[in-house]
């Protein structure tokens, strides 16, 4: 994990570095702008995959992935996100957001929650490198443990702008009584445009409450042999991002979006877990209809 962290930081520093090429980022320029009351709906045709920490757990197939998003004057939409917004200055914003918490998708390949995750206009920059899979004492696969549930989440989302960077920090609490834990996030982010495309990195650092992790990476007596039990523990995760995008016409584009998510040793000590990270990755069209 601390190797993870100092990625993180050098990935912040670069960020800031960047500032030279992307002089007034911030700003909203053109197709980037979002219009109160007005629905926007693309598709992103290509193929891409979701790997799946979990001992006999699929892999995610990513081949026709919608974008939807609605923002009125006191509510707004967003990829399955629903919340309420208020400016606080011209750079910062305090939301109110709802959503369904993702944890579930590992177990079930068709979860809803996976359906909307994908955003083209935030994607993650991946770690390259062979991904060993963990070593046990024991192993433990999806079929074999209960079904996990179905959380809602309300959270509270901080986001400002500053020296071009924007920055998010968000906290989550389990409102539907499922997992009772908490999560929250810290992330950066820079955009820039250049003769190649638009271009959008960023790194976030993600926490997650014991309670959280129990419920899904837990294991109880009435799964496994006695003794070998696992309880969750709270949990540090590190993610990267890399999003671009390339303008043909008015409505298409290519895009292509990368993710890696760093899992620690309170997800990995689970016999349920088979790897230490989370590659997600994406090459497409999008076509935005309206």
């Amino acid at each position: 994990m601390p190797n993870t962290l100092i990625k993180i930081l050098l990935v912040i520093g670069l960020l800031g570095a960047s500032s030279s090429f992307s002089a007034g980022a911030a700003d909203c320029q053109g197709d980037d702008c979002i219009s109160e009351q007005k629905l926007y709906l693309s598709w992103a045709l290509g193929y891409g995959q979701r790997s799946n920490p979990l001992h006999g757990g699929k892999r995610l197939e990513l081949v026709l992935l919608p974008e939807i998003y609605y923002y009125s004057k006191y509510w707004f939409f967003d990829n399955g996100r629903i919340g309420s917004s208020y400016a606080l200055s011209d750079t910062s914003q305090l939301s109110i957001i709802g959503q369904f918490n993702q944890e579930k998708g590992y177990f079930q390949q068709w979860f809803s929650g996976n359906l909307l995750q994908f955003e083209a206009n935030a994607l993650t920059m991946p770690q390259f490198g062979s991904a060993a899979d963990r070593q046990a004492p024991f192993q433990v696969a999806v079929s074999d443990v209960t079904k996990r549930p179905t959380a809602y989440d309300i959270g509270v989302q901080l986001d400002t702008v500053k020296q071009g960077l924007m920055w998010q920090f968000s906290y989550w609490t389990d409102v539907s009584r499922q997992h009772h834990g908490q999560y929250a996030s810290a992330g950066v982010r820079r955009g820039w445009q250049n003769t190649y495309g638009k271009w959008q990195l960023s790194a976030h650092l993600h926490w997650k409450s014991a309670q959280l992790i129990d419920t899904y990476y837990g294991l109880t007596a009435l799964e496994v042999p006695p003794g070998q039990e696992y309880q969750g523990r709270d949990s540090w995760q590190a993610e990267l991002r890399l999003n671009w995008n390339k303008p043909l016409t008015e409505r298409l584009s290519l895009l292509v979006f990368l993710r890696y998510l760093q899992l620690d040793s309170a997800m990995t000590d689970s016999p349920l877990v088979r790897t230490d990270n989370v590659t997600t990755w994406f090459g497409g069209v999008s076509y935005r209809f309206f």
